[in-house]
């Protein structure tokens, strides 16, 4: 079972931290070739398939989030865009799945408790964040 969805409308994912790890990440942040932010937390795990929740998210509230001015909890419970995507990772061969769900509908007991931070500070976000200069439009030099 991979860790990532794969072939699915979230496109083409890329862990850029981990959190929380036991045998495999349980909380981190990914994107999107898109450069679409992602929280995901694993939510529960059978014989049969793996069950993660990723919660979009723009940049500021991605720095929110890690300067602990936003509990990991409300991260998913009050989403941007007021859902979140539960995503299903089978153990065999099938496919991915990801189903979009309304912040209302969200099962209690996948998400992490109230009052877990992350406090990354004031610490600067990965690499993969740091803005480019670019010169000039359209690559021209300016």
């Amino acid at each position: 079972m991979s860790l990532l969805p794969e072939s699915t409308h979230l496109g083409k994912l890329e862990i850029i931290e981990v959190y929380e790890y036991y045998d495999v990440p349980c909380l981190f942040a990914c994107r999107n070739a898109s450069e679409q932010i992602f929280l995901a937390v694993w939510a529960s795990q059978t014989k049969e398939m793996g069950r993660w929740l990723y919660v979009p998210m723009s940049i500021g509230r991605f720095k929110r989030v890690r300067s602990g001015s936003i509990d990991i909890r409300d991260a998913f419970v009050t989403a941007e865009d007021g859902f979140i995507y539960e995503v299903i990772i089978p153990c065999d061969d099938s496919f991915d799945r990801v189903i979009a769900v309304s912040c209302q509908e969200l099962n209690d007991e996948w998400l992490p408790m109230a009052g877990e931070l992350l406090d990354f500070g004031d610490e600067p976000l990965p690499a993969l964040f740091q803005k480019q200069e670019v010169s000039g439009f359209f690559g021209s030099p300016a």
